[in-house]
């Protein structure tokens, strides 16, 4: 069965990060479609390669090499960004492969987040940017952990997301593109902080940036409960 590119279009999520969408699909999709239509490829062999990929970003992160560091993190996203998709096309997700994607997502986190932190110590002697690191990391388990926690207590109680719903010309185009309603997401945040900040030398002003962005997504996240226990 050959699966065309209006049909690997319709893989994507209905609310998907905008860079994932503007920019990345036109690597994204044609790459989906060689393996789905020319590769026997697996994917759970895909997220292992986006492990691989990640791995040796941290590595050229830690010696130095902020370029090349940059570059493979950018192709470990690429490959975590196909990884579902081809689970969906070819109908092959299975819950452990869904567990095995967010755990090499949070390995590769910890690892490159952690090597640009300690480069830019060599390099500046400016221990601050360990502790920011720390700090984010920590946040971005929070929040996701969080959001997890109440995407289950809408589903288990059959809410329905107002933000999906929204009636107004710019919600229905975020609906019709199946992006979400924020331009600048945590998938933006992340890869200006592991691709282009380390190479423009600005990783401790991102990452203070980044942290402030977190917490206010955290205190929103908490709003939710705030409101559940409102509401009872």
């Amino acid at each position: 069965m050959k699966y065309n590119y209006s049909y690997i279009k319709n893989s994507f999520h209905s609310q998907e990060a905008w860079i994932n969408v503007f920019v990345l699909k036109y690597i994204t999709m044609p790459l989906v479609y060689l393996m789905v239509n020319y590769t026997k490829i697996t994917p759970n062999i895909i997220s292992l390669l986006s492990i691989i990929f990640g791995v040796y970003s941290a590595y050229n992160f830690f010696t130095g090499n902020v370029i090349l560091g940059g570059a493979m993190y950018l192709i470990s996203y690429i490959f975590d960004a196909t990884d579902g998709k081809v689970a969906r096309i070819t109908k092959t997700g299975k819950p452990y492969g869904a567990w095995l994607d967010i755990c090499i997502d949070r390995i590769n986190l910890v690892l490159i987040t952690t090597a640009i932190a300690y480069n830019f110590y060599l390099n500046t002697d400016e221990v601050l940017i360990v502790f920011l690191n720390s700090l984010f990391l920590g946040l971005t388990f929070i929040g996701s952990e969080s959001r997890y926690n109440i995407d289950y207590y809408k589903l288990k109680n059959e809410i329905i997301d107002q933000k999906k719903a929204d009636s107004s010309s710019y919600g229905r185009w975020c609906i019709k593109r199946g992006v979400i309603k924020l331009p600048i997401s945590l998938p933006e945040l992340f890869l200006f902080y592991m691709v282009l900040a380390p190479c423009l030398n600005v990783e401790l002003y991102s990452i203070f940036i980044i942290n402030l962005f977190l917490i206010i997504r955290i205190i929103l996240q908490q709003k939710f409960w705030y409101d559940v226990v409102k509401n009872k």
